[in-house]
């Protein structure tokens, strides 16, 4: 790619980077389900992903009989397209690999599924997608929405009638599961409504959202205000959330807060954020199991020496005058893909 392209890349990409989509509460959509598992839409529709959308996937998940265990993938930030990425595809096909060899009930991707949100690239990630053998659910990132929503909430979650964003939850076995909305670095007052009524169960809870909250080393440009943060730690202190699941970093950590156990899994595929006085920067996925009263996290390392650059969630939010300068470019080189690893990824 020249420098030129890429130039021209990343004036298009900084003009929508931070694009917030919000709404106020749209028509209601009939739950046909068991709550809290809703039917978002209809399951026909003509248009989902060959992997199916939020409401498919979720009967999948509801029609296979519980046993006392539930075994799940958590991922993020596979982010395959971008201005200066071409490895980010064949790191992504690892990850559906390695997701397949290890049989989960199901998987969840925590955000990012494209760089740009443009269409041949939402193509790219559901011709990859397509070979998970399990059911597979999304929950919007940042990266999802720019350009608007129409495409994931066509395809995928339709906005919750209650939030107006993109929110979710469901019931399995002896946990509930909470995917929250925070595309737009922020949880509304309606979010935190919702929220804290899916959080008031005997069940066991597990929440997942793409963007952590602004608290010690995750603190960023683009991290909710603190105010918002705090709220949101708050309310899962209070209801004892047993496991919180973050992406948007591009790395794995693990921490405690407040009493809490959280996740940052951000490496499906797109450049690591490196050089960090914490986590581990490395392509994984995280294998949950619920066995009765415990869970247990492991995170599974992808085995590639591929190495995509380019920006990351510590160097977006970048100005115009910084993006013409080009040692801003140049700071970005190609992708390191080896010889051996260079086969087509279809």
């Amino acid at each position: 790619m020249t420098r030129l392209t890429r130039l021209s890349c990343l004036i298009l990409w900084s003009s929508l980077a931070l694009t917030a989509c919000y709404r106020s509460t749209s028509s209601q959509v009939p739950n046909r389900g068991l709550a809290p598992m809703p039917t978002f839409g209809s399951t026909a529709n003509k248009k989902r992903p060959v992997f199916g959308n939020t409401a498919s996937n979720l009967e999948r998940i509801r029609q296979k009989p519980y046993n006392g265990t539930i075994r799940f993938v958590v991922l993020g930030d596979n982010r395959n397209s971008s201005p200066f990425s071409t490895g980010g595809d064949k790191v992504y096909a690892k990850v559906i690999e390695q997701i397949n060899q290890l049989k989960p009930d199901f998987s969840v991707n925590l955000g990012d599924f494209t760089f740009d949100n443009l269409s041949p690239h939402w193509r790219d990630f559901e011709r990859l997608t397509a070979k998970a053998q399990n059911p597979y659910l999304t929950v919007v990132g940042n990266h999802d929405v720019l350009f608007g929503r129409s495409y994931y909430e066509s395809n995928y979650t339709p906005p919750h009638p209650e939030t107006g964003l993109d929110d979710y939850s469901f019931d399995y076995g002896n946990t509930r599961f909470i995917a929250l909305d925070t595309a737009n670095f922020t949880v509304t007052d309606r979010q935190f409504t919702w929220l804290e009524k899916q959080l008031q169960t005997p069940l066991k809870k597990v929440l997942f959202s793409h963007t952590p909250p602004r608290h010690g080393v995750w603190a960023h440009k683009l991290s909710p205000s603190p105010e918002v943060s705090q709220r949101f730690l708050a309310l899962n202190q209070k209801y004892q959330v047993d496991h919180v699941f973050l992406g948007h970093i591009h790395l794995y950590d693990q921490r405690e807060v407040n009493g809490v156990n959280y996740i940052v899994s951000g490496g499906g595929g797109a450049p690591m954020d490196k050089d960090k006085n914490y986590g581990q920067s490395i392509y994984h996925v995280v294998l949950v199991e619920i066995k009765g009263d415990q869970l247990t996290t492991k995170m599974v390392p992808i085995q590639t020496q591929i190495k995509t650059q380019g920006p990351t969630s510590y160097t977006t939010g970048l100005d115009m005058a910084q993006l013409m300068n080009p040692a801003l470019i140049n700071k970005y080189p190609g992708d390191i893909i080896p010889a051996n690893e260079q086969k087509n990824d279809r």
